[in-house]
C-alpha cells in the first residue's frame, strides 16, 4: 500500500515551532534574563529543589515496626504522632468512645450493632469490652444494689439456695456468716465467666427469631453482646430503685407482694420489651407486629436463661468453696 504524502511544510510554521520550543526550554527570572531549563536538572528549581530528604526522615511504628506515613500506623492502628500530649489525646478518645457507646446503647437500641456491621467501629468500644466492663461495674456496685449471695439466697422462698449454703457451712465446719463471705468472693468471678452462656443463648435466640434473615452469626453475637450490656444497665437501675424505695428485688417469690414492687417490675419489663422490639427493627428491619411478637418471645426466654445462669452460678460457687476447704 502506498503512503499518501502530506502537505508541504510551511517555512513560517517551521520557524514558529522552533521559536516555541526555544521558549519552552528557557525560564525567565525576575530581572528578565532567561536561562536554559532542563527537567532533569535540580538547579532549575533554584534553592528549593525537591529531594528525598525533604520528605522528612523515614519513621517506623514503635509497636510493630511498620513504616509510618501519617498520624496512624497502617499495621496495628497505633497513633504515630511524636511529641507530648499522647496521654491527653488517648484519654480524650477513650472518653469520646465511652460516651458514644453508653448514650447510643441506652437511647438508640440496636444502633451500635448496626454501626459494627457497617464498619463504623472506631467511634465506639468493642462489643466484648463494653459487655465485660458494664458487667464488672454492675458487680462492683453489689454493695449498693445488694446483689450478693446472702441476698440472693434470702429472696428464694423455696429455701433451696439457702439450704445449699447451710450445707456447705456445715461441711466446712464454719458459721453461716463466714461461709457467706467466702461465697461472695467467688460468686462474682463465677457469674462473670458464665456470662458467655447468656450471650450464646441470646445469639441463638436472635438467630431463631430471624432464621430468614441474611445476617451472619457474627451480627447475632454482636447483637447479643450489646443486649447483655444493656441488660446489666437496666438491672442496675432496677436494683438501685428497689434499694432506694425499700422494695424486694424478686417479687415472684415474695409472699407479701407490694403494689410498688409490681409497678417497678412492670416498668422495667415493659422497657425491655420496647427496647428489644426497637433493636429488632433497626438491626433486622422487622415490621412492628413481627418485632413486637419476637421481642415478647425473646424477653421471656431470656428471663428464664438469666435465672438459670444465676442459679448455676450460685451452685458452682458453693461447690468450689467446698472443694477449697
Amino acid at each position: 500500500m502506498a503512503l499518501k504524502a502530506g502537505p508541504p511544510l510551511d517555512p513560517m510554521s517551521a520557524a514558529t515551532t522552533e521559536r516555541a520550543l526555544s521558549l519552552d526550554s528557557t525560564s525567565t527570572h525576575a530581572n528578565g534574563t532567561a536561562t536554559p531549563f532542563s527537567a532533569a536538572s535540580p538547579a532549575s528549581f533554584g534553592d528549593h529543589a525537591p529531594s528525598l530528604s525533604d520528605a522528612g526522615p523515614s519513621r517506623s511504628c514503635p509497636n510493630c515496626g511498620t513504616p509510618v506515613n501519617g498520624s496512624w500506623c497502617s499495621g496495628c492502628g497505633q497513633e504515630s504522632l511524636a511529641g507530648p500530649g499522647a496521654c491527653k489525646r488517648t484519654v480524650r478518645r477513650q472518653w469520646t468512645r465511652i460516651r458514644h457507646s453508653l448514650l447510643t446503647l441506652v437511647s438508640h437500641p440496636g444502633q451500635l450493632t448496626v454501626e459494627f456491621r457497617d464498619g463504623q467501629r472506631a467511634r465506639s468500644i468493642s462489643p466484648w469490652r463494653l459487655a465485660l466492663n458494664v458487667a464488672a461495674l454492675f458487680l462492683a456496685l453489689s454493695f449498693v444494689t445488694d446483689f450478693r449471695t446472702a441476698n440472693i439466697a434470702a429472696q428464694d422462698r423455696s429455701g433451696t439456695l439457702q439450704g445449699m449454703a447451710d450445707t456447705a457451712a456445715r461441711r466446712a465446719n464454719i458459721d453461716r456468716l463466714t461461709m457467706t463471705e467466702r461465697l461472695d468472693h467467688r460468686f462474682n468471678a463465677t457469674y462473670s465467666m458464665l456470662m458467655i452462656v447468656s450471650v450464646a443463648c441470646y445469639a441463638l435466640l436472635a438467630r431463631l427469631t430471624h432464621f430468614r434473615s441474611r445476617e451472619s452469626w457474627s451480627v447475632h453475637f454482636v447483637f447479643a453482646l450489646h443486649l447483655t450490656a444493656w441488660i446489666f444497665i437496666a438491672n442496675l437501675i432496677y436494683y438501685l430503685a428497689a434499694r432506694a424505695f425499700g422494695l424486694p428485688a424478686a417479687i415472684s417469690v415474695d409472699t407479701t407482694i407490694r403494689p410498688a414492687s409490681v409497678a417497678l417490675f412492670a416498668l422495667i419489663f415493659s422497657w425491655q420489651l420496647v427496647y428489644v422490639a426497637l433493636a429488632f427493627r433497626r438491626v433486622y428491619a422487622d415490621r412492628w407486629p413481627g418485632a413486637s411478637a419476637k421481642a415478647a418471645i425473646f424477653v421471656f426466654v431470656a428471663l428464664v436463661v438469666d435465672n438459670a445462669v444465676l442459679f448455676l452460678s450460685f451452685w458452682l460457687t458453693v461447690e468450689t468453696a467446698l472443694r477449697a476447704t
